[in-house]
């Protein structure tokens, strides 16, 4: 492919995101729900945190972590069930954590020209479900972060050392506050389903 054709595709693959995008409006009545129960389902079925504490995501805005959340529309409560008190709580943005990265992903599969579109529906799959367990991570990974920083009669609920909670940090900042995340993940996840050995194989 030479570069003009590459660029060509670039441009085509950006219109068509900017194009999802403006869609948001029309479609959020529909998704913000389908994202919080998503989300609501990947909580519970790996359940992450121990004990009797809950995580409910629930329409709203606010709690920790909510400084220059884009479109945040999601509110994400931890509830310890034996214990009365403030609930722990942070933002979350069905726009942010789900559908811009989908959007990206579906740019770059409806504007490649490696395959025929019959040739390119099996990887579009896959990809989104790839993709939507990378976002169900990305979720309990919040949750997990937002407890990590929960205490109980001023102690914290979790014995990290130093060390581990600046890993913890560094990971939940990149997939939860980074934009760079939303652009970098379907990228990967489209390369390795258009591009992989199994692709290859099937090409």
């Amino acid at each position: 492919m030479s570069a003009r054709e590459l660029w060509k595709q670039a441009l085509l693959a950006t219109l068509l995101h900017l194009v999802m995008l403006a869609l948001w409006p029309l479609l959020r009545p529909g998704y913000a729900p389908a994202f919080r129960a998503m989300a609501q389902l990947a909580v519970n079925v790996v359940d992450p945190l121990p004990g009797p504490i809950e995580a409910r995501f629930e329409p709203g805005s606010g709690g920790e972590f909510a400084v220059d959340m884009v479109r945040m529309d999601t509110l994400v409560r931890l509830r310890h069930e034996d214990m009365e008190g403030g609930d722990a709580s942070f933002g979350a943005s069905s726009f942010f954590h789900g559908y811009l990265p989908t959007t990206v992903l579906l740019a770059l599969f409806g504007t490649t020209t490696v395959r025929h579109w019959r040739a390119r529906r099996k990887p579009l799959v896959w990809a989104l479900v790839l993709l939507h367990l990378l976002l169900a991570f990305r979720t309990l990974l919040a949750v997990y972060y937002a407890y990590s920083k929960s205490t109980i009669e001023g102690r914290p609920v979790l014995d990290l050392g130093p060390l581990s909670l600046r890993i913890l940090y560094f990971v939940w900042h990149f997939a939860w506050e980074e934009m760079l995340a939303n652009y970098l993940v379907p990228l990967v996840v489209f390369g390795l389903c258009m591009f992989g050995p199994r692709s290859r194989a099937r090409a």
